[in-house]
């Protein structure tokens, strides 16, 4: 069974018509011309050939300016598709090469590339289907760990508002040589006494786990406890508290407010200096009654030598002023 003869285009018909039209036209102007003006023997036949000469140069005429006008139009869309195919493939070599430097600086870099191409990955399974406030968060904790890797890259302090539990928790985690800490009162007490403060919180007790995975690594965990108030030292609360960290391995010293070193005093604040390389600084709000929880107003990481210096020796002076826990 043979299929059925492919039906002319709708736009072909009105053109062909008007081409047969146009050369009937021309071919009976002409031969009406030709007859008036031809006289003498065969005068019919001569401006019957002569007309049919005439409309079939106007029928090849309107075919060729037909052909011009498609080719035209196909050199045209021609143009137009080597253009967009020019722009994709630039625009695709573009991102790779952009790409490529990214990966290029990223092997350069000390971080670890597979981290790094995991959080890319990762990053591109985002769909653009899911929830905006999905899209909105990953987009905020992004833009968070940019600024928190500029910052450090810049060799300033990183900023975080309010108490931080990640950093502390991966430094303590990450540590290979030492931690000493000066913890105060205003910080780790929730109330007129150590119960209920930070040490019986979720990341307290984190925090001092991580601390005796380091002393077992071979790692020098020391604290000293700034003490507002002499009833403080006395307390059960702060003994179990301190008693905890020794038995553990933590060296503990307490020191009372007032003996401390004169020069240091007024400006004491609570610190983490971890490996000697980085502190890492809780700054309290002010406290406005006993009995009240204090509030982490800011917590600061800083790695510039220098205030790291500054505060290995504060720790050093503090270290000596203090009392070994007994």
């Amino acid at each position: 069974m043979t299929g059925a003869a492919p039906e002319p285009s709708p736009s072909l018909v009105p053109r062909i018509v008007r081409k047969v039209l146009v050369t009937v036209l021309v071919g009976g102007v002409s031969y009406l011309v030709s007859n008036a003006l031809i006289h003498g023997p065969n005068e019919d036949l001569w401006s019957l050939l002569l007309a049919t000469f005439i409309s079939g140069v106007a029928f090849v005429v309107q075919f060729l300016a037909d052909v011009d006008d498609q080719l035209e139009t196909v050199l045209q869309e021609q143009r137009r598709q080597h253009t967009k195919t020019h722009n994709l493939v630039a625009d695709s070599f573009s991102k790779i090469n952009e790409a490529s430097k990214l990966f290029g600086v990223v092997e350069m870099s000390a971080l670890e590339t597979r981290g790094v191409a995991e959080l890319v990955q990762n990053a591109a399974k985002i769909r653009d289907d899911m929830p905006d406030l999905v899209k909105s968060l990953v987009h905020h904790e992004v833009t968070r760990m940019a600024k928190f890797l500029g910052e450090l890259a810049d060799g300033r302090y990183a900023l975080y508002e309010g108490e931080d539990r990640d950093w502390l928790l991966a430094l303590a985690r990450n540590a290979r040589v030492s931690l000493d800490a000066v913890s105060l009162t205003s910080v780790d007490a929730r109330d007129t006494e150590f119960e209920g403060g930070f040490w019986h919180t979720d990341l307290g007790q984190r925090y001092v786990k991580l601390q005796r995975d380091l002393v077992q690594r071979g790692a020098r965990v020391r604290r000293v406890f700034v003490v507002d108030r002499s009833e403080r030292l006395d307390s059960e609360a702060f003994r179990r508290v301190w008693k905890w960290q020794t038995t553990v391995g933590i060296e503990v010293r307490t020191l009372l407010l007032t003996d401390a070193p004169p020069l240091l005093r007024g400006s004491l604040s609570d610190f983490i200096l971890f490996d000697g390389v980085v502190y890492y600084e809780s700054n309290p709000a002010p406290q406005v009654g006993d009995g009240i929880a204090p509030v982490i107003h800011s917590t600061i990481l800083v790695q510039d030598q220098e205030r790291v210096r500054e505060r290995a020796e504060r720790f050093s002076e503090l270290w000596e002023a203090a009392t070994p826990a007994a």
